[in-house]
C-alpha cells in the first residue's frame, strides 16, 4: 500500500500520531510566529496562476479541494488563481491574476502573477508560501525567497514529459534547456516541497537533487460526492445502450492513453464506451460504441459512473508521474478499474485495481467482463481502499505535516 507519511528533517518518517498535535499547532496558533494572523492561526499563500475557477480540470479541482480542506481546518488561505475577481469562497480567499485567453498567455500570467505575488508579501503576513509548479513557472518561490519566507513548492506531473509530449516545439535544444532550467531553479528555491507520488519525486530529483527530501503525497477524491448511491444520469436511455459500458473521465491529453480508447472500442464492439472530459483538439473516429459526451458539470460525474459497469484509465508506456483523481473517483463509486500498469498508477491503486501492460487494455476489459466474481471482488477491494486511503481529508492531513515543518 502506498504510504503517505511525510519524512522529517532527519529522514524518518513522522508516525500518524503526529496529525492531531500538529494540526492543533497550525490551526490554534500554539506556537506564537510573525505571520499568523489576529487569531494566532497560520497564514498560507497558495500560488496557483494556471488554475481557473470555476473549471472543471482536474488541476482546478485538486487545487480547491485542498485549499478549502486546509481552511476547514483552520488554515487562512489566500488562493491566487485566474478567478476573475477578488472574494472568499468556503473560506478561502481568492485573488485574480488577469486572464485574457491570449495565445502563449502563460508566460504572460506568470509574471504577472510574479508581481501580485510581491505586492500580497509586502501587505501581508503570510508566513508560508506554497507554490504550485508547472514549467516557466516559479513566482510562487521566487517571490517567498526575496521576501525571506518560507515556501513549499507542489510538483502534480512531469512538467518535462508532460511538455515535450504536448508538443513539437519542447523537444528542440534551446527550449528543452530552457525547460530544464525553470525545473532546476525551482526545487532549488522551494523551502520544502511535495509530488504527488514517489514515481514523481524521483523524476523530480533528476531536475535538481533536492527533491529527493520532498515528500510525497498522494491525491484525494471527495468521498461525499462519489459514492455508489447516486442518481442515474440517463445516459443509457439518451444513447441507447443496453449491454456493458466502460466510462473514461478527463482531457484526452497526448499524457492519457487515447488510441487505446479507440482500440478498445474496435476490439469489443459490445463494450459501450463513453469518454466525458475536454478534447484538446482531438478528433476521435466514428464508431457506434464509442461516445464523447464532452464536459459534465461536476455533480453528474457520480451520476454517469452510476450507470457504468468499469471505469478506464489507459495511459501510454511513458510514465509521468500522476496521481490520478478519475481513478479515485471510479473507485469511490464501486467501479472495478482496469488501468495501465506503470509505476505511479500501481502506487496510486495499491493493486487495487486490475492493471495491464500498456497497448493491452482490451485483454484486461475482457477479462473483467468474462468474470463477474472478479468484477465485483476488485470493485470491493478498491472502495474499500479509497474510503480509507484517498480521501481528501487524508492529503490535507499530510499538507498539514509538511506545512509544520516550514511554517
Amino acid at each position: 500500500m502506498a504510504s503517505f507519511q511525510t519524512r522529517g528533517s532527519n529522514g524518518f518518517r513522522n508516525s500518524r500520531s503526529q496529525i492531531t498535535p500538529i494540526r492543533a499547532t497550525l490551526a490554534e496558533g500554539n506556537t506564537p510566529k510573525s505571520g499568523r494572523s489576529a487569531s494566532g492561526r497560520v497564514r498560507v499563500l497558495m500560488v496557483a496562476p494556471s488554475v481557473r475557477v470555476p473549471d472543471t480540470l482536474g488541476q482546478t479541482l485538486h487545487q480547491l479541494a485542498l485549499a478549502e480542506g486546509l481552511a476547514a481546518q483552520g488554515v487562512e488561505v489566500t488562493l491566487l488563481c485566474r478567478c476573475g475577481t477578488a472574494r472568499t469562497e468556503n473560506s478561502v480567499q481568492l485573488e485574480p491574476v488577469p486572464d485574457w485567453g491570449l495565445p502563449g498567455e502563460r508566460l504572460l500570467f506568470t509574471r504577472l502573477a510574479a508581481v501580485r505575488v510581491r505586492e500580497l508579501l509586502a501587505t501581508n503576513s503570510f508566513n508560508l508560501v506554497h507554490d504550485r509548479g508547472y514549467l516557466f513557472a516559479g513566482a510562487g518561490v521566487r517571490e517567498a525567497a526575496r521576501a525571506h519566507v518560507s515556501s513549499v513548492l507542489q510538483i502534480d506531473d512531469n512538467w518535462l514529459r508532460s511538455e515535450t509530449t504536448a508538443s513539437r516545439l519542447a523537444r528542440s535544444w534551446p527550449y528543452l534547456e530552457a525547460a530544464r532550467r525553470s525545473c532546476h531553479e525551482q526545487v532549488s528555491l522551494a523551502t520544502g516541497g511535495f509530488a504527488v507520488s514517489r514515481t514523481l519525486r524521483q523524476q523530480a530529483a533528476h531536475w535538481h537533487p533536492d527533491a529527493t527530501g520532498f515528500s510525497a503525497i498522494q491525491n484525494g477524491y471527495d468521498v461525499e460526492r462519489f459514492t455508489p448511491n447516486a442518481e442515474p444520469l440517463g445516459i443509457r436511455e439518451r444513447l441507447g445502450i443496453e449491454g456493458p459500458l466502460a466510462v473514461f473521465i478527463g482531457a484526452l491529453g497526448p499524457w492519457h492513453g487515447t488510441q487505446e480508447l479507440v482500440a478498445l472500442a474496435r476490439a469489443l464492439p459490445y463494450l459501450a464506451i463513453v469518454i466525458a472530459g475536454g478534447g484538446f483538439g482531438l478528433t476521435l473516429p466514428e464508431l457506434p460504441n464509442l461516445h464523447h459526451i464532452g464536459r459534465l458539470e461536476r455533480d453528474n460525474v457520480p451520476q454517469l459512473l452510476a450507470e457504468a459497469d468499469l471505469g478506464l484509465a489507459p495511459y501510454p508506456a511513458r510514465d509521468y508521474g500522476f496521481s490520478p483523481l478519475k481513478i479515485f473517483e471510479y473507485m469511490g463509486c464501486r467501479l472495478p478499474v482496469v488501468a495501465t500498469a506503470l509505476p505511479s498508477v500501481r502506487e496510486a491503486t495499491a493493486n487495487n485495481a486490475l492493471l495491464v501492460p500498456p497497448g493491452e487494455m482490451a485483454d484486461g476489459v475482457r477479462r473483467l467482463l468474462d468474470s463477474p466474481s472478479l468484477m465485483r471482488r476488485i470493485a470491493a477491494a478498491g472502495h474499500r481502499f479509497a474510503v480509507s486511503e484517498r480521501s481528501w481529508d487524508r492529503t490535507v492531513e499530510h499538507t498539514l505535516e509538511l506545512y509544520a515543518r516550514f511554517a
